[in-house]
Order: C-alpha cells, then structure tokens, then sequence
C-alpha cells in the first residue's frame, strides 16, 4: 500500500491533487450505489423508484446525525497531528469510535421500530407505503456498519492514506452491481433484493477497512481505553461541539428533501421519480465537487495546527481555482449526459422523461455554486468553526427552499413541480453567495491575526537573542 503523503513539506499543488482526486472518485463511486440501485429500481418500476427516492433522505439524514461527528472529530484528530500530540490524538480516536457506536444505536433502533409511523405521517399511497417499508427496514440494518466504515475511511484520510479509500470504494460498487443483479434476475427478488444487496456490500466492505487498519502502522493508537491524563468528558464534549453543528447541518440538508418529496408527491408519483432521478444525474457531479472539500481539509487541519500560515492561504487558494475548474466541467458535463440517462431510467414514461429533462437542465448548471459552497465548508471544517456550515444549511432550507416551495405551491400552483426546480435553483446560487460573504468576513481577518501574532513573537525571538 502505498504511504501516507507529508502534509507539511510538499508541494501544496501536488498535494491537493493527491488528497483530492481519490476522495472525488471516491464519491463518485459511492454516488454510484443510489445510482445502480435506481437503475435496477427503473426495471421494477416507477413506483419502486419513487420508494427509494422517498426513504432515502430519511436513512441519510440518520446516517448524517452521527457522521458529521465523525468528520469534526478527524478535523480535531489531524489538528492535534499537526501539533505533534500523538497521544492526545489517540485519545480522541479512542473515544470517537465509542461516541459513533452509541449513535449508530441510538438512531438505527428506534429509526427501524418507527418507521410506519412516519410512511404514515407523510400520506404515502398503500402501493409506495408497503414498497417503501420493505426497502428502508432492510437498510436500517447497515446503518450502524456504515457509520463504522465512514469512521474508519476518515481516519485513513486524515493521516493522508488516501489511496485506500479509492480502491474500497470502486470494488463496493462492483460487489454492490453483481449482488443486484444475482437478487434481481437470479433469485428473484424484486425491491427487497436491492436491499439486501446493499445490506452485504457494506457488511464486506467494513471487514475489509477494519483489515487494512489493522494492518498498518499510524500516527495514533485507537483503542477501547482512553490513557487516565486525558478527560473523557472534555473530549466527549469537544468532539460534539465540533461535531454536532455538522450532524445537524448534514441531517437538515437530507430533512429537506424528505419535506420536498412530501410537497411533490402532491403532484405525481412521476414528479417523484423524476425528483429522485434528476438527483441521481447530479450527484455523478455534485458529490465529487462536495468531496474536494472533504479532502481539503486534514491538508488544511494538519497545517494550521503547525501555524503554517502560508500553507494555509496556498491550499486555499489554489484548491479554489480547482474547486471553480471543477464545477464548470461538472455543469457542462451534466448537460450532456441528462439525455441519454433520462431516458434510459423512465423506461419509456414519456411524462417521468420531461420532467426529468427539465429539472436537470436547470439545477444541473448550480454544480459551479455547489462545488465553490462545499469547498468554503471544508475550509471552515478544518478550523473546527463547524457552526459555519450549519448557519448555511439552515439558511438554505429554512430561509430559502421551504419558503420559496411553500410560495410556488400555494401562490403559483398553476407551475406545478416546476416551483420545486426553481427553489432548488435559486437557493443555491443565493447559498454560494452567502457563504462567501461570509468566508470573506471571518477568513482573512484570522489569518492574517495568526500572521501577526507569528511576526511578533519572531521580533520577540530576535531581540531576546
């Protein structure tokens, strides 16, 4: 396997290609999953698809609750790296292992005992409440085995064992398209089996990563006891400052599309396949563009913790010029594969076909804003100010999607789902240009306070000497 790369001493554009590249194919792998899932669903049906799309946001908005602590844990792990304090930093790998089990409990247990309740709430029809029940309680068995994976993905990354990351991911969705398939057209199984398929995917895939861990030397120890000079409860309440204004934001984000599928099931089944296979096309894109981001930030963490300054502002700012780079072949790229992929999940539904052409044709160019939105979040990650990307995820769904779905639905409802495309749209152009504001606010400012306060304990330095 190859070694972990030197986040202080090489080059920063060599650098955020390395940390960058198998993290965006990583996501796209992953995005892969959903991807086959509704390909194999497309074959069953529209109403096997809408199933999937109307459960899914409700099993990632869980699953995001606690991995959003795992990534302001691994923000704070690389810090505390940067700084030179192995110990400490196994200490809280230690205890995030533990605070990411009790939260894969907490949420996969009464999750699966409730989710009837909540079909219901939402006013499903009979035929996409049963489909929807068999496909989401069969997932809610992984949950806890996924959280353990993406623990174990993230502290690879941190340490900038990257290629590992890679490669899991690209045999998942190999393993996770051979067991549709033998489910699918061997045994039979009809949306049950994509479930289970998923089911054993990630159950293989955790073994794996647990093994390779296993096998490798790191920078940092983590085990099941915590060394008596740390405090349990000061880094338990560390890793959920850090972490949980991430969960929320993580999970307010997957909130809102369970309240968009809500608002167009009141349309058509249709609409909500054509919802759900539009987001499909996007995140081929959008979550590679959302993972640089990510893999900017042990880079970011690992050199602020050294008060590499200057490092700092180069990784931002050349991972910025690649982030806008990124986004515009992502947009055009988008564009040109709505075509063929629409047409080839609607399954000859000419009314699932236009609305999917439609939607993607306009929110498909918003990867440029979303690339440029995720990459300030992992800019901010990485100084563990996580409340930043809270404040913007609830600003999108709260001060921009829900009001503007509630104005279209109830003031303009002669535009039908079209109201949803134009919300989608509009808030994230408008959420890009909030976030930088922001960024350009809080950002500089702080840099350029850590370069002063550098130059003055230098001056300091050199008269004492």
């Amino acid at each position: 396997m190859k070694p972990a790369l030197d986040l202080h001493n090489e080059p920063i554009k060599d650098l955020i290609i390395k940390m960058t590249v198998p993290v965006m194919l990583a996501g796209l792998v992953t995005t892969s999953y959903g991807f086959i899932d509704m390909i194999f669903a497309s074959r069953l049906g529209s109403v096997e698809v809408a199933s999937i799309a109307f459960v899914t946001p409700l099993f990632i908005m869980l699953q995001a609750l606690a991995s959003g602590v795992i990534r302001g844990g691994v923000s704070i792990i690389a810090t505390l790296l940067g700084q030179q304090k192995p110990e400490e930093a196994s200490a809280y790998a230690t205890q995030l292992r533990l605070v990411v089990i009790s939260l894969s409990l907490i949420f996969s247990i009464p999750g699966f005992i409730l989710l009837p309740v909540l079909l219901e709430l939402a006013g499903v029809t009979a035929e996409l409440f049963v489909q929807s029940l068999i496909y989401s309680r069969i997932l809610f068995l992984s949950l806890p085995i996924i959280l353990i994976f993406q623990l174990y993905v993230t502290l690879f990354k941190s340490q900038g064992k990257m290629s590992v990351i890679s490669n899991i991911a690209i045999g998942g969705v190999v393993c996770n398209t051979v067991l549709n398939a033998l489910f699918i057209y061997v045994f039979n199984y009809e949306i049950d089996g994509l479930a289970y398929a998923t089911l054993i995917t990630n159950v293989i895939q955790m073994l794996i990563i647990l093994f390779l861990y296993k096998r490798q030397k790191h920078e940092f120890q983590i085990g099941w006891r915590t060394a008596k000079q740390f405090s349990i409860i000061e880094i338990w309440k560390r890793l959920l400052k850090v972490g949980v204004p991430l969960s929320l934001s993580q999970a307010s984000a997957h909130f809102g599309f369970l309240v968009l599928n809500i608002f167009i099931i009141q349309y058509s089944h249709q609409a909500v396949a054509a919802f759900a296979i539009g987001n499909r096309i996007h995140s081929l894109l959008f979550f590679p563009a959302k993972e640089m981001g990510n893999g900017l930030e042990p880079l970011l963490a690992q050199n602020w913790g050294r008060k590499s300054i200057d490092r700092v502002k180069e990784t931002i700012k050349i991972g910025m010029l690649y982030t806008v780079l990124f986004g515009i072949f992502a947009a055009i790229v988008i564009q040109l594969i709505k075509y063929p992929i629409a047409h080839f999940l609607t399954k000859d539904d000419p009314v699932t076909y236009q609305l999917v052409i439609d939607y993607v044709g306009l929110v498909g160019w918003t990867a440029i804003p979303w690339a440029i939105l995720h990459t300030l979040q992992g800019v901010f990650n990485s100084f563990q100010k996580t409340i930043f990307t809270l404040i913007i995820n609830v600003v999108r769904l709260w001060g921009l999607r829900i009001p503007g779905i509630l104005m279209f639905y109830y003031f303009m409802p002669s535009i039908a789902e079209s109201g949803v495309w134009y919300t989608m749209f509009f808030s994230n152009v408008l959420t890009m240009i909030f976030a930088i504001v922001y960024f350009l606010v809080i950002v500089p400012p702080m840099l350029k306070k850590e370069d002063d306060l550098r130059e003055s304990m230098a001056r300091t330095e050199k008269e004492f000497a």
